[in-house]
C-alpha cells in the first residue's frame, strides 16, 4: 500500500515516487526476488486502480512504475547476490544505455521529436509567463533531451534503491550502507570504455548524431556517484565536518551544471588514481 500510494501521490509530488520504489527495493533486498515482485504486482495493481479513481485512467501511474519499480527490482536482485555496489551501479548504467537504444529504436530522429514536443509544450507556457527562449537554446535542449531525460531516470532508479539499502541497514546493519557506498568504485574497464566513447563522439562530430552525446552524459552521472562516494570516504576518514558533503550537494542541485561534470571527473579519475586508497580512507 506504501508503494501504491506513493505512485499515485508521486504526480502531485514527484519525490514520492522514490518512497514508493524504496520499499520494493527494500523487500527484494531482504526477503528475496520473488516476494519484491509480489510487492510489485500488488502494488501496480493497486496503483492502477487508485489512478482510475482520481485521474480516470490507470496508465500514468502503471507507466510509471514500470519505469521506476522494474529497474530497481532487477538492480536489488544483483545486490542481494552480493554483486558489488560497483557492478550495480556499472548495471544501471547499462540499462540507460539499452533505454537510449530503445528510443532511438523507436524514434529515428529523437530531436526533432524532442523540439516539436518543447514548442507545443514549453514554448506556451513560457510565453503565458513574459519568458522568451531563443530558437539556438532550444535546439540545444532538443539535442540534450533524450540523455537527459534517461539519466534522470537512472538517477532516480539509484535513488530509489539506495533509499532501500539504507532502510536495511538501518534496520539490520546500521553503518552498513555508509561503508558500502564510501568504497563504491566502478571498475576500470568502465573507465576505459566511457574514454573511448567521448573520443569516438569527439572524433565522429555529427556522423553519430545525438548518440555519443547521450552516452556522455549518462558516464558523467554514473562518475558523479562515484565521485560523492569518494567526497563521503574521505569525509569519514578525515573526521571532517559533514558541513562539506551539505556544501557539495547544495552546488549540484542548486549551482551551475558545470559542478556535476566537475564532481564526475574527480569520479573518473578515481577510477584510475584511487583517491582513497592513496588517502588511507578505504
Amino acid at each position: 500500500m506504501v508503494a501504491a500510494v506513493c505512485t499515485v501521490l508521486s504526480l502531485l509530488l514527484a519525490p514520492l515516487s522514490y518512497v514508493g520504489a524504496g520499499v520494493i527495493a527494500l523487500v527484494t533486498l531482504r526477503v528475496g526476488q520473488r516476494d519484491g515482485m509480489l510487492v510489485m504486482g500488488g502494488a501496480g495493481l493497486a496503483a492502477g486502480l487508485l489512478a482510475w479513481l482520481a485521474l480516470g485512467s490507470p496508465l500514468p501511474a502503471l507507466a510509471f512504475a514500470i519505469m521506476l519499480w522494474l529497474p530497481v527490482w532487477l538492480l536489488a536482485v544483483l545486490l542481494r547476490q552480493g554483486v558489488s555496489q560497483g557492478l550495480v551501479l556499472a548495471a544501471a548504467g547499462g540499462l540507460g544505455l539499452l533505454g537510449v537504444i530503445f528510443v532511438h529504436l523507436l524514434v529515428p530522429a529523437p530531436a526533432d521529436w524532442w523540439r516539436e514536443l518543447l514548442r507545443e509544450i514549453l514554448l506556451p507556457m513560457l510565453e503565458r509567463r513574459d519568458v522568451h527562449i531563443e530558437p539556438a537554446v532550444l535546439e540545444q535542449a532538443a539535442q540534450l533531451m533524450t540523455g537527459m531525460v534517461t539519466a534522470i531516470t537512472i538517477l532516480g532508479v539509484l535513488l530509489s534503491l539506495y533509499l532501500g539499502r539504507w532502510w536495511q541497514a538501518l534496520l539490520y546493519n546500521p553503518g552498513g550502507f555508509a561503508t558500502e557506498f564510501q568504497g563504491l568504485r566502478l571498475h576500470r574497464l568502465v573507465a576505459f570504455a566511457t574514454a573511448v566513447v567521448v573520443v569516438g563522439t569527439v572524433v565522429a562530430g555529427d556522423a553519430l548524431g545525438t548518440l555519443g552525446l547521450e552516452f556522455v552524459i549518462l558516464a558523467v552521472l554514473l562518475y558523479t556517484v562515484q565521485g560523492l562516494a569518494v567526497a563521503h570516504a574521505l569525509v569519514a576518514s578525515r573526521g571532517l565536518s559533514v558541513g562539506w558533503l551539505f556544501g557539495l550537494y547544495f552546488a549540484l542541485l542548486f549551482l551551475s551544471p558545470q559542478s556535476m561534470l566537475v564532481v564526475g571527473m574527480a569520479g573518473y579519475a578515481d577510477s584510475w588514481l584511487d583517491f582513497r586508497a592513496r588517502f588511507g580512507s578505504v
